[in-house]
C-alpha cells in the first residue's frame, strides 16, 4: 500500500481546521439530535432542511413509526420504505438495493458516522441492519439519490442514516418481544440532562431462532459428460445470541458548544449448519488427472486401449481446445468415490467496538463540528464434517479476519444571510483489514492455527484524504439550487471528483419540481483487491475467491426529476431516474479448470457498463382522522449493456398497498394491513439457469398505547404462506408466515 504523504496530510489537517473555523476541535458531525421533526431531513445535506424543499428523494422513519409498524430490527422497520429491497439473502444475510443499485453501492451510517463491516460483494450491508439495536434508533433518514457529493465512495445507490436516541429527559425503558424468527429483550436509560452532563445507557440480548430450509434438490453437472446428479440437501439460517451494549455521554460547555463520547459495542455468536445426503470426501489414492479421467471414460465407452493411451489422443484433445495444463490438472476420479450423508457445522464469535468523540459548536452565523471515530469487526469462524453414518466429526477449517476503519472529520455551515448557506468539510479516512482471507498477500505476515491446521495471515491499508464544498442558494421565492462537489484522494487510485447539482423549484406552496445529477465513484474494497479465500466446508466443494490488485474504481453518472404535490387530504409524488455505471466490480466466472477438479475458482474483474432507470411513484390519502391509505408503484429496467442482459436479483415492477386505521385517541390504536407485490422478480444463477418470479404477500400490524408509559404489539408477515420451490437451480427464496408479539414500558 502506498501511504499518503506527509504534505497531503498536512493539507487535510489545514481543510479540517479550516472546516470548524476559529474552534480547535469540533464533533457529532450534523447535530442530529436537534432535528427530530419528520418534515425535517439532515443527511442530504448536512444541514438542516425542510423534506419538501430538499432536491433528492428522501423518506424518513420515525421512532412513531417504527412503533406503529412493531418493527423488531432496523431491516423490519425498512420493509414498507419505498423502492428499497432489504430481502433476505438466502439463509444468510439480506441485500440492501436501493431503486435497484447493488447493495454495494448503498452506504449506511450510524449517526452519519460509517462502521467496520464485511467488505465482500455478498456479504457487504449483508449483516448491518440487524446489528443495529432498534431500541436505540430514533429516526431513519433514507436518502434515493447518489451521495457521492458528501459522502464519497459507496454511495452511489444512496445513504440509510440510522439516527440514534440523546439523552433529553429522564427515563428508563424496557422492550421485550417474541416471534418467529428471535426473541429479545433491551433496555435504555437516559439521565437527562444533569446540570451540563447528560447519559445515556442502553443495551439488550437478542435470541436468533433456528430456521430450516426442509429437504431440497442439490443438483451437480458434470463438465466433461454433462451427466445431472441430485442428491438431497438442507441449511439453516445463521442463529444464536447476539448482545448489544450502548452509552452515550454529553457535555454541554453552554447552549452552543458541547462535548460527546460515545461507546458501542456488539458480539455475535452464531452457528450454522447445512446437511448433504451424498457428500464425498476425496483421499489421494482417489485423484487422478483430468487426461486420465477422460481416457477412462473414453475406453469404457469402447474406444481401444492403444489409441486412448496414444500421442494421436492427447493432439486430438488439444485441437479441441484443452492445454497440457489443464489435462495435467489433478482431480476426483468420481469411480473410486464413496457417498455418505454428512452435516456440515459453521461457528461464528463476531465482536465489534465502536469508539467516537467529538465537538459541536455554534458561533455567529457558522455552525460546525469535528469528531474522530474509530470502528473494528472482528470474526472467528470454524467448520467441521460429521460423517452420518460412522457418526464420526472432524475438524475442516477456520478463518480469522478483523476490520478497523478510523476516520477525523470536520464541517462547518456558514450562512451568509437568509438565502445562501455554504457547507464545507473534509474527511480523513483510514481502511485496514486483516486476517486469513488476505493469505499472504500484505505485510506482517503470520502463521495461525487453529486445531492444527494452519493459515498464513495479512494486512493490508488503504487512506483517502478528501474535501467537500456545498452552496443551498434561494434564488427569489421559488427555486433552490444546491451545487456541490467532493474530491476524494485515494493512496492508490489517485483523485476522483464527485460534482452535483440540485434543484427544488415551487409551483406553488403545495407543488414543486425536483431535479438532480451527478457523478460518483465507488473504490475496489480491500476485499477485492487482495483477496485470496480458500474456504472449505462452505459449499459443496473446495471455494477459493481471489482479489485482484489491477481493479479500476466503479463510476457512475446518474440524474432524476420529479413532480411532488398535496391537495386537501391527498399527496404524491413521481421521479424519473437513471443511472449508468462503468467499470463494474464482479466476482468474475468460475475457472472451468478448477471447476474440472470439483473447486470453485473465481477472481474479481470490472465488467463493462451497467444502466438502471427507472419511475417510482407514490400517493396517499388521508379519509379522515381515523382512515389513510397509501400506495407505491416502482418500474425498473436494469440491465447489463454489453450482453443486453438483465441484472439479477431485482423485479421489474415492484409495489406497495397499505391501509392504515387509527382511533385517534390520546393513547392511540394503530393498525396496518400492507400487501407488497413484485412481478418478474429475475433471478440467475452461476449455471445459467434464469427465472422470473411474481407473488405478493400479505401483513398485518398492531400496536396499542394503553398510556404514556406502556404499549404492546404484533405482526404477522405473508399471512397466506406464500413459498417458492427452492433447489440449486431455483435459488431465490422468500420467508414463509412469520409472527411476532412485544411490548414497552417506560417510567
Amino acid at each position: 500500500m502506498r501511504n499518503l504523504n506527509k504534505k497531503k496530510i498536512a493539507l487535510l489537517t489545514a481543510c479540517v481546521v479550516s472546516a470548524v473555523g476559529h474552534m480547535a476541535f469540533a464533533a457529532e458531525a450534523d447535530n442530529y439530535d436537534e432535528y427530530s421533526g419528520a418534515d425535517y431531513v439532515v443527511t442530504a445535506t448536512k444541514t438542516q432542511i425542510e423534506k419538501k424543499e430538499v432536491p433528492q428523494s428522501v423518506e424518513v422513519i420515525t421512532e412513531q413509526k417504527i412503533k406503529e409498524l412493531g418493527a423488531y430490527s432496523v431491516q423490519d422497520a425498512l420493509r414498507l420504505a419505498n423502492n428499497i429491497d432489504v430481502q433476505d439473502n438466502g439463509m444468510t444475510g439480506n441485500q440492501v438495493q436501493m431503486r435497484g443499485n447493488s447493495t454495494m453501492h448503498t452506504l449506511i451510517l450510524v449517526d452519519g458516522k460509517r462502521m467496520a463491516a464485511e467488505n465482500t460483494q455478498s456479504s457487504q450491508n449483508a449483516y448491518e441492519l440487524k446489528r443495529i439495536n432498534i431500541s436505540d434508533v430514533e429516526r431513519i433518514e433514507i436518502i434515493r439519490s447518489n451521495g457521492s457529493a458528501l459522502y464519497g465512495s459507496d454511495a452511489i445507490g444512496g445513504v440509510i442514516n440510522i439516527i440514534t436516541k440523546k439523552s433529553t429527559t429522564p427515563s428508563i425503558s424496557v422492550n421485550m418481544h417474541t416471534g418467529t424468527k428471535d426473541e429479545a429483550s433491551s433496555f435504555l436509560y437516559s439521565s437527562g440532562k444533569q446540570g451540563k452532563l447528560s447519559l445515556k445507557l442502553g443495551g439488550g440480548i437478542e435470541k436468533i431462532r433456528k430456521i430450516d430450509s426442509g429437504v431440497y434438490k442439490s443438483y451437480s453437472k458434470n463438465s466433461n459428460t454433462g451427466v445431472i446428479n441430485s442428491t438431497d440437501a438442507s441449511t439453516t439460517n445463521m442463529y444464536g445470541t447476539r448482545r448489544f451494549l450502548n452509552t452515550g455521554l454529553n457535555y454541554a460547555f453552554d447552549d452552543n458548544h458541547s462535548l460527546d463520547f460515545d461507546m458501542n459495542f456488539m458480539r455475535e455468536q452464531l452457528k450454522s449448519f447445512s446437511w448433504n445426503s451424498m457428500a464425498t470426501d476425496y483421499t489421494e489414492t482417489q485423484m487422478t488427472t483430468l487426461l486420465g479421467f477422460i481416457r477412462k471414460n473414453a475406453i469404457a465407452g469402447g474406444a481401444p486401449a492403444a489409441v486412448v493411451n496414444s500421442q494421436v489422443f492427447i493432439d486430438r484433445l488439444l485441437a479441441q481446445g484443452y492445454t497440457m495444463e489443464q489435462l495435467n490438472a489433478s482431480m476426483p476420479d468420481p469411480t473410486t468415490i464413496q457417498k455418505y450423508p454428512q452435516i456440515s457445522s459453521h461457528f461464528y464469535d463476531n465482536n465489534r467496538s465502536d469508539y467516537s468523540l467529538g465537538y459541536n459548536g455554534k458561533d455567529g452565523k457558522h455552525d460546525y463540528n469535528f469528531r474522530t471515530y474509530f470502528s473494528e469487526l472482528r470474526k472467528d469462524n470454524t467448520s467441521w464434517y460429521k460423517n452420518l453414518n460412522t457418526n464420526t466429526t472432524k475438524f475442516v477449517d477456520f478463518d480469522q479476519n478483523n476490520y478497523k476503519q478510523l476516520v477525523v472529520e470536520g464541517k462547518d455551515s456558514y450562512k451568509m444571510d437568509e438565502n445562501n448557506t455554504l457547507t464545507f468539510g473534509a474527511e480523513y479516512k483510514k481502511d485496514t483489514m486483516e486476517g486469513t482471507h488476505l493469505q499472504g498477500r500484505g505485510s506482517d505476515l503470520h502463521d495461525v492455527t487453529v486445531n492444527g491446521k494452519s493459515k498464513t495471515s495479512s494486512e493490508v491499508s488503504s487512506e483517502t484524504a478528501a474535501v467537500y464544498l456545498q452552496n443551498e442558494l434561494k434564488i427569489g421565492d421559488k427555486l433552490l439550487l444546491i451545487p456541490a462537489v467532493r474530491i476524494d484522494h485515494h493512496d492508490s487510485f489517485g483523485t476522483h471528483t464527485s460534482p452535483k447539482l440540485g434543484a427544488t423549484y415551487k409551483l406553488s406552496e403545495n407543488a414543486r419540481l425536483k431535479a438532480n445529477w451527478g457523478k460518483g465513484y465507488r473504490a475496489p474494497t480491500l476485499y477485492e483487491l487482495y483477496a485470496q479465500m480458500e474456504k472449505v466446508g462452505m459449499a459443496p466443494m473446495p471455494v477459493n475467491v481471489i482479489g485482484n490488485p489491477d481493479l479500476q474504481p466503479e463510476e457512475s453518472t446518474n440524474f432524476d426529476f420529479g413532480f411532488e404535490a398535496e391537495k386537501g387530504k391527498s399527496n404524491g409524488k413521481v421521479t424519473y431516474y437513471h443511472n449508468k455505471i462503468k467499470n463494474m466490480i464482479d466476482g468474475g466466472d468460475y475457472d472451468p479448470v478448477k471447476l474440472a477438479q470439483n473447486i470453485i475458482w473465481t477472481e474479481y474483474v470490472n465488467r463493462g457498463e451497467v444502466e438502471i432507470s427507472g419511475l417510482e411513484s407514490e400517493i396517499g390519502y388521508n379519509f379522515d382522522e381515523h382512515w389513510s391509505v397509501r400506495g407505491v408503484y416502482n418500474y425498473m429496467d436494469a440491465k447489463d449493456l454489453e450482453t443486453g442482459d438483465r441484472l439479477a436479483y431485482r423485479a421489474r415492477h415492484n409495489g406497495l398497498i397499505q391501509l392504515t386505521y387509527t382511533d385517534a385517541k390520546e393513547n392511540p390504536l394503530t393498525v396496518n394491513l400492507y400487501n407488497r407485490y413484485y412481478f418478474n422478480y429475475h433471478q440467475s444463477n452461476t449455471d445459467g439457469y434464469q427465472q422470473d418470479y411474481s407473488y405478493s404477500t400479505t401483513g398485518l400490524t398492531v400496536s396499542k398505547q394503553f398510556n404514556k408509559n406502556y404499549r404492546v404489539y404484533a405482526g404477522v408477515d405473508n399471512i397466506f404462506n406464500k413459498s417458492f420451490l427452492y433447489d440449486t437451480y431455483h435459488t431465490y427464496s422468500i420467508d414463509g408466515r412469520t409472527w411476532r408479539v412485544g411490548a414497552e414500558m417506560t417510567f
